[in-house]
C-alpha cells in the first residue's frame, strides 16, 4: 500500500504542473497577439464579436432574472428583519458587499463559464478531433490567434458587462424591494451610496477581469488538449467547466482573504 503522503504529494505535484502548463498556454496565447498580422486582424475580430454576442447578448436575460430575483429577495428580507431591530443602516453594507462585490461577480462567472465556457471547450475540442487545428498549423497559421484569442478577449468583456448589468439591476431590485416593504426611497439611496467605497468598485473590477481570463483560457486550454478521439470531446467539456468553477471559487476565496 502505497504511503497517504507519496499519494497527497503526487497529487499535489500533478495539480501544479498543470496549473504551470494553463498559465504557459495563456501567456503563449497573449503573445501570439504580436505576431498577428494585419490581414488576420478582421478575422480574429469578427470572430471576438460573434463571442461577445453568445457570451454577453444572449445571456444578458438570464443574469438580469438571477440578479434582479436574488437582490429583491434579500433586501426585502433584510428590510423585515433589521427594521425590527432598528438597524436598517446595515442594508447599504449588504447590498454593497455581499451582493455587488461578492455575489455579483461570482454569480456572473459561474453563469458565463456554465453557459459559455462549456460551449468554448466542446467547440474547440471539436476542431481538432475533424482536424481543423492540424490544418491550420500545416499552413503555417497559429491558431491560439484565430481560436484561442477571440474566445480570450471575448469572455473578458462579456464577463465585466455582465457584472455591470448585474450590480445595476440588483441596486434597482434592492429599491424595489425596500419601496415595497416600506422603505422611503431617499432613504434607501443615502444608505447604499455611504456604504459604497472606491475600494468595492476595484475589487469588482478585478474580479471581472480575473474570472473572465478563468472563463476565457481554461476552456480553451482543455479543448485543445484533446488528441482526436470523438470520446474525449464530453470529457474534456467537463473537466473545462469543473476545473473553472473551482478556479472561480478559490479566486473568489482569495479576493475575500486579501480585500
Amino acid at each position: 500500500m502505497s504511503d497517504p503522503f507519496s499519494r497527497l504529494g503526487g497529487s499535489t505535484a500533478r495539480r501544479l504542473s498543470r496549473l504551470g502548463a494553463l498559465a504557459r498556454f495563456g501567456f503563449g496565447a497573449l503573445r501570439s497577439l504580436g505576431t498577428l498580422p494585419a490581414a488576420g486582424r478582421a478575422v480574429a475580430l469578427r470572430v471576438t464579436l460573434n463571442q461577445i454576442r453568445f457570451t454577453a447578448t444572449d445571456a444578458i436575460g438570464l443574469v438580469v432574472l438571477l440578479s434582479g430575483i436574488l437582490s429583491f429577495l434579500v433586501i426585502s428580507q433584510a428590510v423585515r428583519e433589521l427594521g425590527q431591530l432598528g438597524a436598517t443602516d446595515f442594508i447599504g453594507t449588504l447590498i454593497v458587499v455581499a451582493i455587488v462585490r461578492e455575489l455579483g461577480p461570482l454569480i456572473t462567472a459561474l453563469t458565463v463559464a456554465g453557459r459559455s465556457g462549456t460551449a468554448i471547450a466542446a467547440e474547440l475540442a471539436t476542431n481538432r478531433v475533424l482536424g481543423e487545428v492540424r490544418a491550420l498549423e500545416a499552413m503555417g497559421i497559429d491558431p491560439r490567434q484565430y481560436l484561442v484569442l477571440p474566445r480570450f478577449f471575448g469572455s473578458l468583456v462579456s464577463v465585466f458587462v455582465l457584472l455591470v448589468v448585474f450590480d445595476i439591476v440588483a441596486v434597482s431590485a434592492g429599491f424595489a424591494a425596500a419601496r415595497f416593504n416600506g422603505m422611503v426611497a431617499g432613504r434607501y439611496v443615502e444608505i447604499v451610496l455611504q456604504a459604497l467605497a472606491l475600494k468595492d468598485v476595484w475589487l469588482t473590477v478585478a474580479k471581472a477581469v480575473t474570472f473572465g481570463v478563468i472563463v476565457g483560457i481554461v476552456p480553451a486550454y482543455y479543448g485543445l488538449a484533446v488528441r482526436g478521439a470523438p470520446t474525449e470531446i464530453p470529457i474534456a467539456t467537463s473537466r473545462a467547466t469543473v476545473t473553472s468553477i473551482v478556479g472561480i471559487f478559490l479566486c473568489s476565496a482569495l479576493f475575500v482573504v486579501i480585500g
